[in-house]
C-alpha cells in the first residue's frame, strides 16, 4: 500500500520459524493470551506462505516489534487480504481499531496508535469503494468479529 515494501517474509523457512519464537515470547511478555497469540500466528504463517503479499507498515517505519516486522501492520494486512475487511465500512473500522489498540497495547504510544487510526479512517472514503470494486463484496465477517472479540476482550 502506498509504496511500502517489506522483505521480512522473504527469509528462509528455518529463519522465519526461529523468529516466530521471538514473536511468541514478545506477545506473551506483553500479556497476550494463547488465543490472542494464535491470531497473530495465523497471520504470520499466512505471510510465510505468501511473502510478497506483506508490504509492511505504511508511512511509519520505526514501530517494529522485532527487527523488520511490525506485528500490528502484519495483522492489519492479513485482515485486509485474507478477510477482505477493507471492502466494507464496518469491518474496515473494526480492523483499523484493532490496529490502533494493538499498537497501543504493545507500548508504541498513544499518538502513534490513534494518529494512524485517524489516517485510516479518513482514507476509508476512497478505499472502501475501491476495495469493494477490486476485491468484491465477500467479506469474512465471522472471523473478523471473532478476532475483534478475542483481541479486545480483557
Amino acid at each position: 500500500m502506498l509504496g511500502s515494501t517489506s522483505i521480512y517474509f522473504h527469509q528462509d523457512s528455518n529463519t522465519l520459524l526461529a523468529k516466530w519464537a521471538f514473536v511468541y515470547n514478545l506477545l506473551s511478555a506483553k500479556g497476550y493470551s494463547v488465543a490472542e497469540i494464535m491470531i497473530y500466528k495465523k497471520a504470520y504463517e499466512y505471510f510465510c506462505q505468501n511473502p510478497s503479499q506483506y508490504d509492511g507498515a505504511t508511512i511509519v517505519k520505526d514501530l517494529v516489534d522485532i527487527p523488520g516486522l511490525d506485528l500490528d501492520a502484519m495483522l492489519h494486512d492479513y485482515h485486509y487480504i485474507v478477510f477482505n475487511a477493507g471492502a466494507n465500512f464496518a469491518t474496515k473500522f473494526k480492523v483499523d481499531w484493532l490496529f490502533a489498540k494493538g499498537t497501543e497495547r504493545k507500548g508504541k504510544g498513544l499518538y502513534s496508535a490513534y494518529s494512524r487510526f485517524i489516517g485510516l479512517t479518513i482514507t476509508s472514503v476512497g478505499f472502501v469503494p475501491y476495495a469493494f470494486i477490486k476485491r468484491g463484496k465477500t467479506i469474512n465477517k465471522t472471523e473478523i468479529n471473532n478476532h475483534y472479540k478475542t483481541l479486545l476482550t480483557p
